[in-house]
């Protein structure tokens, strides 16, 4: 009896340990193949992805909305976003809607807006670039809408400080909140703070899990997000962001951008993505739709412009 069960430990240890390599080679595997899978989709969605003038677009040119999902696309390392919000300064420090509108606008009025705004600061975070910061709060400051006309020429009664001076319906009035979030980034960028910006300091925390509660499905929805994923890479008004990113979820479960804000990364959101974004095998619709910023229901990634699916990927592998 001694001399048998020495063996039979060593075979059973044995077994086990086969088992365990066994194990770990087809989970070293499995992930191995998962990577491999995102990879190639990632690559088919820039190949898809529409350009225009050489940056980021929707399909026919559709560039009005860029300087915001351009901002979003720099944060995930996305090169050619960053490039485009940089681009879409004028040499007078005035942002603009895209490159190619820059300046003038094409044009058109509502050469920019609140929400283009938030792909600025996106860019100002992700690229450290001070100076274009400067340029555009002298542009800010100097640029100031005027209530009361003085007589014979001049302003008597200053009004609101604005982003664009051809908005019709007030998209371009800087709130006491932006003044908040501005002097948030300018903190982080060690940049001296304006009188504005100190007096709205923290006039955007609670704002933020507020309007993420009431804002219509969609895009003004999604826009609370695009806040709270610049917070988050502030690490500010951490208690205010979390809170935010849980009422975005529940609203809107099956969005996963959402879902990135509240978890972070992972296997199952990258799976998500597969799932819901162009595959080669299938091709492609339209191309003209940011599918985050839309109500689920509507399944607007059907129509994905592409750039969508690949700033997700990117940002939930980083």
């Amino acid at each position: 009896m001694i001399l048998i069960f020495p063996p039979l430990q060593v075979i059973l240890r044995l077994l086990v340990a086969a088992l365990l390599l066994s194990s770990c080679g087809r989970s070293e595997q499995s992930h191995l193949l998962e990577a491999q899978s995102t990879q190639a989709r990632q690559a088919y969605w820039q190949q898809m992805a529409p350009l225009c003038a050489g940056y980021p677009a929707k399909a026919d040119c559709v560039d009005g909305d860029m300087t915001l999902f351009a901002g979003l696309l720099c944060v995930a390392g996305e090169e050619r976003g960053c490039a485009m919000v940089r681009d879409s300064q004028g040499a007078d420090g005035r942002w603009w809607r895209s490159p190619r509108r820059n300046p003038g606008n094409l044009g058109e009025t509502h050469s920019f807006s609140r929400d283009m705004a938030l792909g600025v600061l996106l860019y100002l975070v992700s690229s450290r670039d001070t100076g274009a910061a400067e340029r555009w709060l002298a542009w800010i400051k100097g640029n100031r809408s005027c209530m009361v006309d003085k007589p014979g020429g001049g302003c008597l009664v200053r009004g609101p400080y604005r982003f664009c001076r051809d908005d019709s319906d007030l998209s371009c009035t800087l709130t006491p909140g932006n003044w908040a979030l501005l002097g948030r980034v300018w903190t982080a960028l060690g940049l001296e703070l304006s009188a504005e910006m100190r007096w709205a300091s923290g006039l955007d925390s609670d704002a933020l899990w507020l309007q993420a509660k009431v804002n219509p499905l969609g895009f003004e929805l999604h826009l609370q997000a695009v806040e709270v994923l610049l917070k988050q890479r502030l690490t500010v008004d951490q208690t205010s962001t979390v809170k935010a990113a849980s009422i975005l979820v529940e609203r809107q479960p099956q969005n996963p951008f959402f879902s990135y804000l509240q978890g972070g990364g992972s296997a199952a959101l990258q799976q998500q993505l597969l799932a819901l974004c162009p595959d080669p095998a299938q091709g492609y619709a339209r191309r003209n739709q940011w599918a985050w910023e839309r109500a689920t229901d509507g399944q607007a990634w059907r129509d994905s412009m592409g750039w969508d699916c690949l700033f997700l990927s990117k940002l939930a592998g980083s």
